[in-house]
C-alpha cells in the first residue's frame, strides 16, 4: 500500500477491495476522490502512485470489453521458491539458481519471483537480469564455444518498459515471447505479454497484453504452451496462499476469439480458472450469450497463413545466404548462384501473393465477427505440423517435480563498461570528458566553469567529471561539468567546484537540449506531476503501427509504446508525458507524416 494521509487510507482500502476483484468503475471513482485529497496536501509522491493504481483500472476496463474463456484443465499451488520446478514440459535440469554467471543480483538482494533462470540447451540464450538500477530487463547471449558466452546485452528496445520484464519465454518456433511485465500497460501486478519476430525487417513487434483471463490483478508471472500443443500454462498468485503461487493450466486455444463480457458471468469466476458449471446450468441461454461463428474455419486460415509466413521466412533466409555466397564468387559459379537467386525470389513472390490472399480472406472473416460483436486474436501456438487434427485437451494433466540443474562452468564475456555521467572530483589528472556532449530530454543543470580560446586539457579540469565541452559561433569553447536534474544537486555541486579553484562557475539550465533561463528551469522543475498524466493515442492503425511512426516515436522521445484493445480495435499509446506540451511535440511529428485513417490524440487520466 503506497504512503497516504491518514484520511486517504479507508477509501484507499476500499478502492484497491474493487480493483481486485475486477470492479474498475468503482474503484476508479475512488482512486480519482483519493487523487483530489492529496493535491491539495500537495502530496506529489502519493499522487504519483496513487495516478498509477488508477491507470491500471483504466486498463482493466479496455480490457474486460473482450476476453478470452480458456477450458480449464487443472490447478496446483507450490511454493514461489520453486514454482519453476513443477513445469513438466522443460526439461529436467533445466532451471539454475539465480544469481549465476549471466544473472549478477543487485546489493539490494535477489527479485521475489526470480529465483531461477532457465536454461535451455542450445546456442541461444534468453533471460532477464537486473540493470543499473535494479530494474529486470530481458537479455540475450550466444554461445562461441563449449564454454565461452558473448556479453549480455537487451534483446530488444520495443521489450523494455520502466520497470522490470521477468521469465522470457520463446515459443517452439522461436516467433513468439512470451513474458511478464510490471511496467507495461496491465491490470495490476504483473501482466503477460508476448511479442513476436518480424523476419523480414529483423525486429521484435511492440509488445502486446495477452488479456483477461490469462492477465489478472494479480501477479502473473510467467506463461508457455506445452511442448504437445495441448496446454497452456499460468503461473499467478492471483487467488493463492501467502508464499505461494498456482500453476493454472488451461487447453491451448491455437487462435484466440475474444467476445464481449456477459452480463451474467463473473470476471473473479473466470479468473479463477475453475471448471465450468454444469451442462444443465450451460444449456440456459439469455440475450447476452455469446454469438455462435465458424471458429473452426478461421482457425484452419490462421493455420495456412502461419505455414505461408514461415516457408517465406525460410525462402528469404535462403536468398541472404546466396547473396553471401555470389559475392564471393566469379565466372560460371557466380552465373549459377545469380540463376538460383533468381528462382528463390520468384518463390518468395509467389508465397507473397498467396500471402496476400489468405490474409485478405482472414480480413473479411474478422469484419464478419467484428458485426457480431466477436473480437478474433493470435496468441496461441499451432498444434505440431505432425497432428492431423487440432489436439483436444484430455481430462487429466499431472504435476511432476522436476530437479534443480546446477550452475555450469560457463565464461560470460565482461562487457565494455559504459561512461558514468555521475558527477564527481576525482584525483588530479584524472577528470574525464563525457563521450557524448548530447544533453538528455527534460530539464537539467550544468556548472559552467570556464569560456576558453581552445579546448580545456584533462590537467586544467582538476579531476571532475564528466566534462561537456561546446564550441560557440564565435569559435570559443564552453566548458561545463555535471548533469543534474534539481537545482539542489547543482547547488551541492557547485560549492565543490569553486573550492576547487573555479571560483566564477556559475549554475546554468537546458530543457530538452536548449539553454534556457535558470528561473525557469526552477519554475518547470517545480510543477507537481504525476508522471502519468498523459498519453498520445493512436488509433485506426490496424494491428501494428506503420513504420514511419515508430520511426518518428523512437527519433522524437525515448517513451515506450504499448498495445491494447478497445471497443475491438486495436489502439497503440505512447507514453507517460508528465503534461501535454511535453507530448505535442511527438504529435506535431506524427501528424507530418499524414498517416491516413489514423486518429492521433492526446489522452488524460481523468482527476
Amino acid at each position: 500500500m503506497p504512503a497516504l494521509c491518514v484520511f486517504c487510507l479507508p477509501a484507499y482500502g476500499q478502492a484497491d477491495i474493487f480493483h481486485k476483484n475486477y470492479q474498475f468503475d468503482k474503484a476508479i471513482e475512488l482512486y480519482e476522490n483519493i487523487l483530489d485529497s492529496l493535491s491539495s496536501t500537495g502530496d506529489s509522491s502519493g499522487m504519483d502512485k496513487v495516478a498509477g493504481l488508477l491507470t491500471q483500472c483504466q486498463n482493466g476496463l479496455n480490457m474486460m470489453q473482450y476476453i478470452v474463456r480458456p477450458e480449464p484443465v487443472a490447478v496446483k499451488s507450490v511454493p514461489v521458491k520453486e514454482f519453476f520446478l513443477y513445469l513438466k514440459d522443460l526439461p529436467d535440469k533445466s532451471w539454475i539458481p539465480v544469481p549465476n554467471p549471466f544473472v549478477k543480483t543487485p546489493g539490494s538482494g535477489t527479485h521475489p519471483f526470480y529465483k531461477a533462470m532457465y536454461l535451455p540447451a542450445g546456442d541461444t540464450l534468453v533471460f532477464s537480469a537486473p540493470d543499473t538500477d535494479g530494474f529486470w530487463k530481458i537479455h540475450v547471449s550466444y554461445r562461441k564455444d563449449s564454454v565461452t558466452w558473448t556479453s549480455p546485452v537487451i534483446l530488444s528496445e520495443t521489450l523494455v518498459s520502466g520497470r522490470n520484464e521477468i521469465f522470457p519465454m520463446m515459443s517452439r518456433d522461436g516467433g513468439t515471447l512470451y513474458f511478464a511485465s510490471d511496467g507495461m500497460p496491465g491490470m495490476g501486478g504483473y501482466d503477460l505479454f508476448r511479442s513476436t519476430w518480424d523476419g523480414t525487417t529483423g525486429t521484435w513487434s511492440t509488445p502486446e497484453n495477452l488479456g483477461f483471463p490469462y492477465s489478472s490483478t494479480g501477479n502473473d508471472i510467467l506463461f508457455l504452451n506445452s511442448s504437445d500443443g495441448r496446454y497452456s500454462i499460468i503461473v499467478s498468485d492471483r487467488i493463492a496462499e501467502a508464499d505461494s503461487v498456482d500453476i493454472f493450466v488451461t487447453g491451448l486455444i491455437a487462435t484466440p476469439v475474444k467476445t464481449p463480457l456477459g452480463r451474467d458471468e463473473s470476471p473473479v469466476r473466470i479468473a479463477s480458472l475453475t471448471p465450468k458449471p454444469a451442462p444443465e446450468a450451460a444449456a440456459e441461454k439469455s440475450e447476452t450469450s455469446r454469438p455462435t461463428v465458424d471458429r473452426d474455419a478461421y482457425s484452419d486460415l490462421m493455420h495456412e497463413l502461419r505455414s505461408l509466413r514461415s516457408e517465406q521466412r525460410g525462402i528469404l533466409d535462403k536468398i541472404d545466404e546466396s547473396r553471401k555466397i555470389y559475392e564471393t564468387t566469379s565466372g560460371d559459379d557466380r552465373d549459377f548462384m545469380a540463376s538460383i537467386i533468381n528462382d528463390l525470389e520468384r518463390k518468395a513472390l509467389n508465397v507473397r501473393k498467396r500471402i496476400d490472399e489468405a490474409s485478405a480472406r482472414v480480413r473479411k472473416m474478422e469484419i464478419q465477427f467484428l458485426s457480431d460483436g466477436i473480437f478474433p486474436t493470435e496468441y496461441g501456438e499451432p498444434a505440431p505440423e505432425s497432428s492431423a487434427e487440432k489436439p483436444a485437451a484430455p481430462e487429466k494433466y499431472g504435476f511432476i517435480k522436476r530437479n534443480m540443474g546446477r550452475i555450469p562452468y560457463v565464461v560470460v564475456e565482461v562487457p565494455e563498461p559504459e561512461f558514468d555521467y555521475t558527477f564527481r572530483i576525482l584525483g588530479r589528472d584524472k577528470g574525464q570528458f563525457a563521450e557524448d556532449n548530447t544533453l538528455p530530454e527534460g530539464v537539467v543543470y550544468q556548472i559552467q566553469f570556464a569560456v576558453l580560446s581552445s579546448r580545456a586539457s584533462v590537467r586544467d579540469i582538476k579531476g571532475m567529471t564528466p566534462v561537456f565541452v561546446t564550441r560557440m559561433p564565435s569559435g570559443k569553447y564552453v566548458h561545463n561539468a555535471g548533469l543534474f536534474r534539481t537545482y539542489g544537486e547543482a547547488q551541492s555541486a557547485l560549492g565543490s567546484i569553486r573550492k576547487i579553484g573555479f571560483k566564477d562557475a556559475f549554475i546554468v539550465a537546458y530543457r530538452d537540449g536548449v539553454n534556457i533561463p535558470v528561473k525557469t528551469a526552477r519554475t518547470l522543475e517545480g510543477r507537481s506531476v504525476s508522471g502519468l498524466s498523459c498519453q498520445v493515442v493512436l488509433r485506426g492503425a490496424g494491428e501494428s503501427l506503420p513504420a514511419q511512426a515508430v520511426d518518428a516515436v523512437r527519433e522524437t522521445c525515448s517513451k515506450d509504446i504499448t498495445k491494447f484493445v478497445s471497443d475491438g480495435q486495436a489502439v497503440f499509446a505512447v507514453g507517460p508525458f508528465r503534461n501535454a506540451d511535453e507530448a505535442r511535440p511527438l504529435v506535431s511529428a506524427l501528424q507530418d507524416l499524414n498517416l491516413d485513417n489514423i486518429d492521433i490524440t492526446i489522452e488524460y487520466i481523468k482527476r
